[in-house]
């Protein structure tokens, strides 16, 4: 009988230490997915193709407060426009129309990791050159998703002006 107890609390202390793993585990995935979140700040608008639309749109992201590092090559972006939605990768090296810019905190231009609060990129989405996503009309809404690699995600909306004169730049 004491055999059998000592092989059945053996059972109950290995079963508890792969539980407390797996739970352990499950927690950072969560906190992970909750905490590492892209901040959106503004997005501005540019006409660039002389036809009255806002062809381009740069968002400018940063970490937000907990997050741990983030690197924005490895996030994917949604954007939504009339009712067409497109899913866009971040990855600058395979996905045409994408592009990033160092504003602040960081010092090399190529690195698209947000590593600091104080860090600030740009990213610039070419309309004309995204699949399933038109060129922003007068008035028209796009819906913004940043989900970054753990899937913490972010949603914003903007909206392009009243007046969209060629040549110009618009806070959205």
């Amino acid at each position: 009988m004491v055999l059998v107890a000592a092989i059945a609390a053996g059972v109950l202390i290995n079963t508890a230490g792969l539980l407390q793993a797996q739970a352990q585990s499950t927690g950072e995935e969560a906190t992970a997915e909750v905490s590492n979140v892209i901040q959106l700040k503004h997005a501005i608008g540019a006409e660039t193709t002389t036809n009255g639309e806002i062809d381009t749109l740069n968002v400018s992201m940063r970490l937000t407060p907990g997050s741990d590092a983030i690197n924005l090559s490895e996030s994917s972006y949604t954007l939504e426009v009339d009712g067409n939605a497109t899913v866009v990768s971040g990855n600058d090296a395979t996905t045409s129309g994408v592009s990033y810019y160092a504003v602040q905190g960081i010092a090399d231009n190529e690195n698209t990791t947000l590593t600091d609060q104080n860090d600030l990129i740009t990213a610039q989405f070419d309309l004309t050159e995204i699949q399933g996503v038109s060129q922003l009309d007068e008035r028209t809404t796009v819906r913004f998703v940043a989900i970054a690699p753990d899937g913490g995600t972010t949603y914003k909306e903007f909206r392009a002006p009243n007046m969209i004169a060629d040549g110009e730049s618009y806070i959205l």
